[in-house]
């Protein structure tokens, strides 16, 4: 059994009064409307286009260009010319106790030592 001879057992019933103006004014309305849609999907596509297109291009720049340039950047050179010196290097940071200088204070009148900023933002200058 198709759709055809199931169509065919239903009753033929009349067409409203107004319905050929009803889609004949959609159908001039949807024609204006059709040039507008063309336009407003073509400008849709060109900014997706031109979005790609600036993806790729910064994609190709930063894996060509950027990685095999010389150097790879203004800091390169000193950190190649540091790892070839690593014998020269002197370490910066050094461990501090301050258990003895703490605790010779402590006889004495009552000290606070605040080794990290508490806030943030202050509107006072903190002394340390």
């Amino acid at each position: 059994m198709d759709d055809t001879s199931l169509l065919r057992k239903l009753d033929r019933v009349a067409a409203p009064p107004d319905f050929d103006r009803r889609v004949l004014a959609q159908l001039a309305r949807r024609r204006t409307a059709l040039p507008q849609a063309r336009k407003a999907r073509t400008f849709r596509y060109s900014l997706a286009g031109a979005a790609a297109a600036l993806l790729v291009c910064f994609l190709v720049l930063n894996m060509v260009v950027l990685r095999n340039s010389p150097g790879r950047g203004p800091m390169a050179d000193r950190v190649n010319a540091a790892a070839a010196n690593v014998d020269r290097l002197v370490p910066i940071m050094e461990s501090m106790n301050y258990r003895n200088e703490v605790r010779g204070v402590s006889y004495g009148p009552k000290t606070v030592y605040i080794l990290e900023q508490v806030s943030d933002a202050s509107n006072k200058y903190i002394h340390y």
